[in-house]
C-alpha cells in the first residue's frame, strides 16, 4: 500500500495572547485515493481524492470566496448564508 506522509506546524492564539504551536500531519493514501489530516495526532477529516468538487475543493472556495477583491463578486458556486443556515449551526 503506497502512501506519502508529510507534516508541518501551525500556530493558534492561546491564553493571554500567547501563541500555541501545533503539528499538522497529512497522509496521502495512494492506493485508495484518500487524504487524511491530523492535528496533534487527532484525526481532523479525510477527503476522497475525486476528480473534481470534493471536500478540499469546497474548502478552498470558501477560504477565498471572492472573484477578485474582498466584498466584490462571489466565486461561482459560493453564496451567502441565510438566517436559516445560521440557525443550523448554533
Amino acid at each position: 500500500m503506497s502512501s506519502i506522509r508529510v507534516k508541518t506546524t501551525y500556530q493558534t492564539m492561546g491564553d493571554y495572547g500567547s501563541m500555541d504551536q501545533h503539528e499538522l500531519m497529512c497522509i496521502h493514501n495512494n492506493s485508495c485515493d484518500i487524504v487524511t489530516f491530523y492535528s496533534d495526532g487527532e484525526c481532523l477529516f479525510s477527503v476522497e481524492d475525486t476528480e473534481s468538487n470534493n471536500l478540499w475543493d469546497a474548502l478552498q472556495r470558501l477560504w477565498s470566496p471572492y472573484k477578485t477583491e474582498w466584498f466584490g463578486d462571489l466565486e461561482d458556486n459560493v453564496e451567502y448564508m441565510s438566517k436559516e443556515d445560521l440557525e443550523k449551526i448554533k
